[in-house]
């Protein structure tokens, strides 16, 4: 049963990382909201298929709330992103993550403190403090700044995007890498779609690819997640809704 639990986790870590990647504008001025679903495939010994969705909302005062729902048997996860756009910047101010397998819980909140370049992490119950520099993502909104500067300009293959990411109480640095192209096809019709690849290092066997559409606004279409022991994660785009069109 521990192995079955640690491979519903890798599910929803996966559905979290492909997910967040849901983004509408090539102009950061001009996000579009949205709501999309995905359908999931995966193999932990046993096949199992699953559903996330994906909204994005623009508050009164201008934030922006991107909010995230998976859901697979005996496993559920909610994540949120609250951000503000600052000279044409993603500025995050809230982030949280709930997640469920089985009978075992996890709740983590990060909230950023931009005048002192601090952000407060709370992960069960437990607080502390540490420095963040300018620029600083949390866990979603690098998935936003990826998509936007691959909209800036074409893709070139084994261009490098590195970004800095308050994650798990330290700033860590994430870095993925344009693989080339693929024709995807989707329940709204086929896509040439740009190949990204997340940059792990080389000392781990786990290996990420994300797929982005720019005739859909480069939002992603497919997400595919090899693990160390050969077990495959994919995720697919369903369904997408712009709702301020």
């Amino acid at each position: 049963m521990s192995h079955l639990k640690q491979k519903i986790s890798n599910l929803a870590s996966l559905a979290v990382l492909s997910l967040a990647l849901l983004w509408s504008n090539t102009s950061i001025a001009q996000l579009s909201t949205f709501q999309a679903t995905y359908s999931s495939q995966w193999d932990l010994g046993i096949s199992l298929s699953g559903t996330a969705e994906r909204s994005l909302i623009k508050s009164s005062d201008g934030s922006y709330l991107l909010t995230t729902k998976a859901s697979a048997m005996v496993a559920s996860l909610t994540e949120s992103s609250q951000f503000s756009l600052v000279d044409d910047q993603v500025q995050p101010n809230h982030y949280r993550y709930q997640r469920k397998i089985l009978n075992k819980t996890r709740d983590v909140e990060v909230m950023f403190d931009w005048p002192n370049k601090k952000v407060k992490n709370t992960a069960q119950g437990s607080a502390w403090v540490m420095d963040i520099v300018l620029q600083t993502l949390d866990k979603q909104s690098v998935q936003l700044r990826l998509q936007l500067d691959l909209a800036a300009a074409p893709a070139v293959n084994g261009t490098r995007y590195t970004y800095q990411v308050a994650d798990g109480g330290h700033l860590k640095t994430y870095s993925f890498i344009v693989d080339g192209e693929d024709v995807i096809e989707t329940p709204l019709g086929h896509y040439t779609s740009v190949r990204i690849k997340r940059d792990r290092g080389e000392t781990t066997e786990r290996e990420t690819w994300i797929w982005f559409a720019p005739e859909l606004d480069h939002t992603i279409v497919q997400i595919v997640q090899k693990e160390a022991d050969g077990k495959r994660y994919q995720l697919n785009l369903k369904q997408l809704t712009w709702l301020d069109s």
